[in-house]
């Protein structure tokens, strides 16, 4: 087995050293990337709108023009403005250059004259880290098996979510946050109009994300500026069903955007749009931070017209098949063990916090060892009831749904820590197992079937291929789903009776906090 890493790990590296130049002709211009001895042809840093500075900071993104003379595209762009992760978080990366001129997006394709499905990766990060260069999200392998992928960047934190009356005025809407989320639809236009230079379908786009990248996802299926421009839609551990805030009204306990905008400008001294868009990306950054300012979706009426879930329950998203699902130890990653209660009683008083005069039924369900429960608590409520309703919504709508459940411990040191872990499932999917050093047999046996039904999935709409276990459609009277885990197979009965419970709580209990 170390011999087989080793070797797959030598692999990669020589094809990398052994990438050779490629010049493709496209309606913006020559592009220059690299192509490897297995014949993937990359092009980096391709920009898909105007620079996101000055003027347009806090403006709808403007679509960017032909450049002159040949591109160089075979290194990526700076990420979009953000804060590093901590060094001990499992999501820590090297790190990269960050800037506000980050909308950017990356090709990997097989054959440039070709006619390919397109997929189209939203990356995670809490809608305030990330980048579409991550190597987890290398597109090669996916391309491998025929179909063309983009990874995109798109304006995170509060450069892409601050709501403010002042830029609320200066919009033609006259509505101000929501900027990642439009940075996205932009991608996916230039997808339309540009993609069949690279060897891409623009009528078979599939648009797939984890955690962020997921919630963005059914954002985009909710937005009608989106509609038309992806047919296929994979969500991984992410939905956007609890509720959001809205621009000028409190709404279930929640600020308004606009509220949180102005408290950020008196901290700031900025309350004109000139003055906000004066000021360093930096000291606006830092100045949110310490603030705790909530930077997600905006109800604003135009770009998200209602709630999310209320769109979704009355089926007026996008009628698209779907592919979701969640990971059993979703909780392991995403909160330190200090955090966790050890004792019944400290679980009770955390429950009632969270649930108030819910408290008591959801105890009884989650019953055993407190951490244990707290963690499963934890996955249900954000992840697991979030897919669930999705699955649940696409099925009313008459639309194909596919659930799954990733149960696999991922192997290497932290196996026995964080089990089957949020985002554990990316390299699976992408079929990059091989950047793991302690993978396993079952690793890349699970790699190869993963990528496999994703990519029969943008391929039909439907996962199920030859050679791999059948994939039942869901359906919200059984929940049939398909455990991921070292042996995938098809089960019954997702989430169980924790389902009930938290459709049942009224819609301020169940607030992303």
């Amino acid at each position: 087995m170390i011999r087989r890493t080793l070797l797959l790990l030598l692999a990669t590296l020589a094809a990398a050293a052994g990438a050779a130049p490629i010049t493709l002709t496209t309606p913006q211009g020559p592009i220059l990337g690299t192509q490897g001895d297995d014949g993937i042809a990359v092009f980096k840093a391709i920009p898909y709108a105007l620079p996101p500075t000055g003027p347009r900071r806090w403006a709808a993104p403007e679509p960017a023009p032909a450049w002159a003379g040949t591109r160089d595209g075979r290194d990526f762009s700076p990420q979009c403005t953000q804060a590093p992760y901590p060094a001990a978080s499992v999501f820590a990366r090297p790190h990269r250059p960050t800037s506000e001129d980050c909308l950017y997006l990356n090709v990997w394709t097989a054959n440039p004259k070709g006619k390919a499905p397109v997929m189209v990766w939203i990356h995670g990060g809490g809608l305030t880290r990330g980048t579409g260069a991550t190597d987890a999200y290398d597109g090669a392998a996916l391309a491998r098996q025929g179909v063309v992928v983009v990874t995109i960047n798109y304006r995170l934190g509060v450069m892409g979510f601050l709501a403010h009356p002042a830029l609320s005025a200066t919009d033609p809407e006259g509505v101000s946050g929501n900027y990642g989320f439009l940075d996205q639809a932009q991608a996916l236009r230039w997808v339309r109009d540009h993609i069949g230079a690279y060897g891409g379908d623009p009528s078979q786009v599939t648009i797939f994300g984890e955690s962020a990248g997921a919630r963005s996802v059914h954002a985009l299926l909710a937005m009608p500026s989106a509609r038309g421009l992806f047919h296929r839609a994979i969500a991984q551990s992410g939905g956007g069903f609890s509720p959001t805030q809205a621009l000028r009204d409190e709404v279930h306990g929640l600020r308004s955007a606009e509220d949180w905008g102005m408290e950020l400008g008196d901290r700031l001294g900025a309350q004109s749009a000139e003055a906000l868009r004066a000021l360093p990306a930096r000291e606006v950054q830092r100045a949110a931070e310490g603030l705790g300012l909530p930077l997600t979706t905006v109800v604003d009426g135009v770009v998200m017209p209602e709630q999310p879930g209320d769109l979704y329950r009355a089926g007026r998203m996008a009628k698209v098949p779907v592919l979701l699902g969640f990971n059993k130890d979703e909780g392991t990653s995403l909160t330190a063990p200090s955090q966790r209660p050890k004792t019944r009683e400290a679980l009770s008083e955390g429950f009632e916090r969270r649930f108030g005069p819910h408290a008591p039924r959801l105890l009884a369900h989650y019953a055993g060892d407190p951490e244990r429960a707290w963690l499963d608590a934890f996955r249900d409520q954000r992840f697991g009831w979030e897919m669930v309703s999705w699955g649940d919504a696409a099925a009313a709508a008459e639309q194909p749904a596919y659930l799954y459940y990733f149960t696999h411990h991922p192997s290497g040191p932290y196996a026995a820590q964080l089990r089957a872990y949020h985002a554990g499932e990316i390299r699976y999917a992408f079929d990059n197992v091989a950047l793991n050093p302690d993978a396993t047999e079952a690793d890349y046996a699970l790699g190869k079937m993963m990528s496999g039904y994703w990519v029969a999935f943008a391929k039909t709409g439907n996962p199920n291929h030859e050679g791999a276990p059948q994939w039942p459609q869901w359906t919200p009277e059984t929940r049939p789903f398909l455990e991921l885990g070292a042996t995938p197979r098809a089960a019954q009965g997702l989430l169980g009776e924790a389902k009930a419970l938290f459709d049942a709580l009224p819609p301020a209990f169940r607030v992303r906090r």
